[in-house]
C-alpha cells in the first residue's frame, strides 16, 4: 500500500492542530507502529477538559476531515481514521450530555457537535481545485455513519444518491466539475454503509415531516420522498448507465468500474436480506 504522506494547510504553531496532524500523518500511514489507544490518547490529552464546544475541539474535527478528505476512498487508513474517531466518540472532552425531560429516560449525549457542523458545511459542494477530495469526503462520512457515530439518519446517504442520479442540484452545475465526481461520491455511502442503508429501505420507522422535506426527489425521479425499494432501484439502474456507458457524459474506466461494483452490491444486498 502506497504512503499518504498527509499534508496540512492549517497555520502551524496551533498546539491541537500540530498535534493531531502529526499523531494523524502517523497513525495513518500503512506501516505504521502506532497503536489506536496511543494515538487517541496522544489528542485527547492537549483537549480542554470538558469543553467540547472549544476552538481546540474544533480544530480537531477539522484536522480530521482534512486528513480524510487526502485519503482516497479506497484506501484502509479511511477505515482506521473513522476507528479512532469511534474510539475518542464517548470522550467527555468530546461530547456533552443533555437532560432529558422525559421521566425513565437517560441523558442524551452528543458526540462530536463540531465536527458535525464542518462535516455540514464541506457539504456544500466540491472544491474546483480538488475535486477529487470531494469522494474522499463522502467515504469518510459514510464510514462515521456506519459506525453510528451521529445516529443512523439516512439523509445523507439520500443526499449523495440524489447528487448522483436525480438531477444535478444548483451548485452541480459547475462545470469546472466532472459528473463522475458526484457517480463516485454516491458510491461510498453504498459501500462503506450500504447494509444500513437498505435496512432502512425495508424498515424505515418513523418518518418526520422534516426528513420528507430534506429527502425531497431530484428532477427525473418522479416517485415520493421517502426512501422506497423503487427509489433504491432508481438509484442501482442510474450506476448500471453509467456502468455500460448509457450515459455519455465522458466518465471515464474507473468510474464505471465503482459504478459496476456499486450496482452489483445493491442488487445483492437486495436479493440477500429480502426474506
Amino acid at each position: 500500500m502506497a504512503p499518504l504522506n498527509l499534508k496540512t494547510v492549517e497555520d502551524p504553531g496551533i498546539l491541537v492542530t500540530d498535534t493531531t496532524f502529526a499523531v494523524l500523518r502517523d497513525f495513518l500511514e500503512p506501516d505504521s507502529t502506532m497503536t489506536l489507544e496511543s494515538a487517541a490518547r496522544t489528542i485527547e490529552d492537549v483537549l480542554p477538559a470538558e469543553h467540547s464546544y472549544s476552538t481546540e475541539v474544533a480544530e480537531f474535527g477539522d484536522c480530521a476531515i482534512e486528513a480524510a478528505e487526502q485519503i482516497p476512498f479506497n484506501h484502509p487508513s479511511q477505515m482506521k481514521l473513522a476507528g479512532l474517531l469511534e474510539y475518542l466518540a464517548n470522550s467527555p472532552k468530546l461530547g456533552k450530555s443533555f437532560a432529558t425531560t422525559a421521566k425513565k429516560i437517560p441523558d442524551k449525549y452528543i458526540r462530536y457537535q463540531n465536527l458535525r457542523e464542518s462535516l455540514r458545511e464541506d457539504l456544500n459542494g466540491p472544491d474546483e481545485d480538488n475535486p477529487r477530495n470531494w469522494v474522499n469526503f463522502h467515504a469518510f462520512a459514510a464510514n462515521l455513519w456506519e459506525r453510528r457515530i451521529f445516529g443512523t439518519s439516512p439523509t445523507w446517504a439520500i443526499w449523495a444518491q440524489r447528487d448522483a442520479h436525480e438531477g444535478l442540484p444548483a451548485y452541480t452545475e459547475n462545470e469546472k466539475i466532472p459528473k463522475e465526481i458526484y457517480v463516485l461520491a454516491g458510491a461510498q455511502w453504498i459501500f462503506w454503509y450500504g447494509q444500513s442503508f437498505f435496512k432502512q429501505v425495508q424498515f424505515p420507522g418513523e418518518v418526520s415531516s422534516s426528513d420528507l422535506q430534506a429527502w425531497t426527489p431530484g428532477p427525473l425521479y418522479d416517485g415520493k420522498a421517502h426512501l422506497t425499494l423503487d427509489r433504491w432501484h432508481f438509484w442501482r439502474d442510474g450506476y448500471k448507465s453509467v456502468a455500460i456507458g448509457d450515459k455519455e457524459d465522458g466518465y471515464s474506466q474507473e468510474c464505471k468500474i465503482v459504478a459496476a461494483k456499486a450496482a452489483a452490491l445493491m442488487d445483492s444486498l437486495e436479493r440477500n436480506m429480502t426474506f
